[in-house]
């Protein structure tokens, strides 16, 4: 039943994002309001556990990504800055924003991951650098400037401003981290990973 409510949650979110109500998604499911909160106990319950599920299923894809031994660090790397839930998308990047906004305390369970996410993203650094894939970097400002950006990207008004989505930034920051920004000689260079 909750993974039902869940699921309806979600499509009001692609839908309304956050606007929508407790009676809109038990119109949406043919069932009572008595009934949703029996499940959580408030709307933002709901949003808390679909937020704890979405960061479940984040660090499950990122620990297949490390262990995938046909991708190469790069790859791995890339992969694990873009990894996107079933839950949070493109259509919902509006909801999050929202959500950063009106529900601090729920907010917090994404920020109180990036710790956990950095210390896997810091290995994969490190194991780049041991390798010779990337060449040898000062970390913190790495992450410094993941962590600026992450910010930014969840500012709507930046989004709406530069008409762009939260995916795209993430891959505009992931490029220009991955390749810089002098312009190599050879432009296969950039496709190659070089």
């Amino acid at each position: 039943m909750r993974q039902r409510i869940m699921d309806g949650a979600i499509s009001e979110l692609n839908e309304r994002g956050l606007k929508f109500t407790m009676d809109d998604l038990a119109r949406r499911l043919g069932m009572s309001k008595r009934t949703l909160y029996d499940n959580f106990t408030s709307k933002e319950d709901l949003i808390g556990s679909l937020l704890a599920q979405a960061v479940a299923e984040a660090k499950e894809k990122r620990e297949l990504i490390a262990k995938d031994n046909t991708l190469d660090i790069c790859e791995k790397f890339k992969q694990m800055i873009t990894v996107r839930t079933s839950i949070w998308n493109e259509k919902t990047d509006h909801a999050l924003i929202d959500i950063k906004k009106s529900m601090p305390e729920q907010w917090r369970k994404i920020e109180d991951v990036k710790d956990e996410l950095w210390g896997t993203i810091e290995n994969l650094l490190h194991e780049g650098v041991r390798t010779g894939s990337f060449r040898p970097v000062f970390i913190p400002v790495v992450r410094t400037v993941f962590i600026g950006a992450f910010k930014e990207f969840s500012n709507y008004q930046f989004l709406l401003q530069h008409k762009v989505t939260m995916k795209e930034m993430v891959d505009y920051t992931l490029d220009i981290l991955m390749y810089g920004l002098v312009a190599q000689k050879n432009p296969d260079e950039n496709a190659k990973g070089k």
